[in-house]
């Protein structure tokens, strides 16, 4: 009995060593799978903006410039599939994050969840205010 009590000691008093080099392909594909999600979610932001209609102002009515009143059917699409591509690749990373927490030390990435969060809005912002102009 000694000896077990003797043998547990030594394996609690051994220091903790990392003995990974670098990340595994798991948290490197997580991290591209985030970066490729916010570079998706932020062009889909930029085509919504560049899909609105332009808004009718002081030079415009001053030199009677027509203004274009119909949204742009295409870049909205675009948007779309933008949208969808982020919310994959958020769930993507998600689920390759989610296979790496074998130790004390993994945790899971801030930036991903915000991702899943920012995707998710998107997509029900997509859904209740701009699927009408399709």
């Amino acid at each position: 009995m000694s000896i077990l009590k003797e043998f547990e000691k030594q394996e609690e008093q051994r220091p903790y060593v990392d003995r990974r080099k670098r990340p595994d392909w798991l948290v490197r594909s997580a991290t591209i799978a985030t970066a490729l999600g916010w570079i998706s979610a932020i062009s889909a932001i930029v085509m919504l903006d560049g899909a609105a209609p332009a808004g009718e102002s002081f030079y415009t009515r001053i030199f009677d410039v027509p203004v274009i009143s119909q949204w742009n059917s295409s870049m909205l699409r675009w948007a779309f599939a933008a949208i969808l591509a982020s919310l994959f690749a958020s769930a993507l990373g998600m689920v390759l994050n989610a296979t790496r927490q074998r130790r004390k030390t993994d945790k899971y990435n801030k930036l991903l969840i915000a991702l899943c969060a920012v995707s998710a809005v998107l997509l029900a912002l997509f859904l209740l205010r701009y699927s009408v102009h399709l």
